[in-house]
């Protein structure tokens, strides 16, 4: 029973520490971008730049590339990360599931939405021009819209609930039948990602749900080792850079939406197992990382309106300037959204944190 109770506290630290990558890498991963082009507004510093003829820099350059890899795995990772933490219900309740997840996704997903991201991109020029119908609409399409996340993942959990009662079999033919047509939407409807595309991302909360399977599989096999996972991570960087070498249509597909997410889905599960932190201090970063996640990507339209306001797009054009801009962007804006939590946690304004 002890040991028991210990491998679960060491399990739940590994997921801890996970969650705490992740949110990192969704940091890094906000921190680059000069334009974003939707149907429902965004900015576009990157083309005041081509037309003043000011050219990128090479730190920007460099820094949009990290952007790109992180990319290709890390909201897949995050998926599964719920879809493990959920095969550990014995039983699962469909209603308890989806009355509990409303509460915890759909309730931040809306109240965070209307109060905080929608006010602080007007006030940065994102919806300039763009009709209070538009705005709203993109409540339904949340193209590059950071909170898109949570509305997936409450609807994935509604589906995951009756596929996950099933046998092994059928939940695999259902699971596999839904991302062919998430992946047909996810294409064809481009910037149009109904509901945050949850057909798509069903596959990686279901690889997460099966992780542990698979971990066994690979320690039966004796490739669950150090040298194994090197090697995948390897694999990884290799498909990345072909891809930007090549630039394959089917090529980049498979790159990108399976083979890196499905293999940086186990090395990051490797990884964690063998990272020793004190477990007081992860579970204080992983209580903030919610908070981190919800407020501190909006921040990023703020500063870089206000680096072009104050600073001028020639600032953007310099190396000292994107450097600037990018520390800012990934160091400031958590510290923010640090601070935003720290006081919703005092008054108790549970669901937003």
């Amino acid at each position: 029973m002890e040991n028991t109770i210990k491998n679960n506290i060491y399990w739940q630290e590994d997921k801890d520490i996970l969650r705490i990558i992740l949110v990192a890498l969704v940091v890094i991963g906000h921190g680059t971008y000069y334009n974003i082009i939707t149907k429902f507004g965004g900015i576009n510093y990157g083309t005041i730049m081509s037309d003043a003829f000011i050219s990128d820099t090479m730190f920007h350059k460099i820094t949009s590339i990290l952007t790109n890899f992180i990319y290709t795995f890390h909201m897949p990772v995050f998926i599964a990360l719920s879809g493990s933490l959920f095969s550990l219900k014995k039983n699962i309740n469909i209603r308890g599931t989806i009355i509990k997840k409303a509460k915890r996704l759909l309730i931040p997903f809306i109240v965070v939405w209307l109060f905080w991201n929608l006010p602080v991109k007007y006030f940065s020029g994102y919806y300039h021009g763009v009709s209070i119908r538009g705005m709203l609409l993109q409540l339904i399409f949340p193209s590059c819209v950071y909170l898109w996340y949570l509305e997936c993942l409450f609807f994935v959990f509604v589906i995951a609930s009756f596929v996950c009662k099933l046998e092994t079999k059928k939940q695999i033919v259902i699971v596999g039948f839904c991302w062919c047509i998430g992946v047909i939407l996810y294409k064809g409807l481009e910037q149009y990602h109904v509901l945050g595309d949850p057909l798509y991302y069903l596959l990686w909360f279901y690889l997460g749900y099966r992780l542990e399977n698979m971990i066994e599989w690979l320690k039966k096999h004796n490739i669950w080792k150090d040298s194994s996972m090197l090697c995948l991570f390897g694999l990884v960087c290799l498909s990345f850079i072909v891809d930007k070498i090549v630039k394959i249509h089917f090529f980049h597909f498979f790159s990108s939406y399976i083979v890196c997410p499905f293999l940086m889905l186990i090395v990051l599960n490797y990884m964690v197992r063998h990272i020793k932190i004190n477990g007081r201090a992860v579970k204080s970063l992983s209580d903030y990382g919610m908070g981190i996640y919800l407020y501190a990507e909006p921040l990023n339209y703020l500063f870089l309106f206000w680096f072009y306001r104050f600073c001028g797009i020639e600032f953007f054009g310099s190396e000292f300037g994107a450097a600037i801009i990018y520390f800012s962007r990934i160091v400031i804006t958590p510290i923010i959204a640090i601070g935003i939590t720290w006081i919703l946690k005092r008054f108790n304004l549970k669901y937003l944190y």
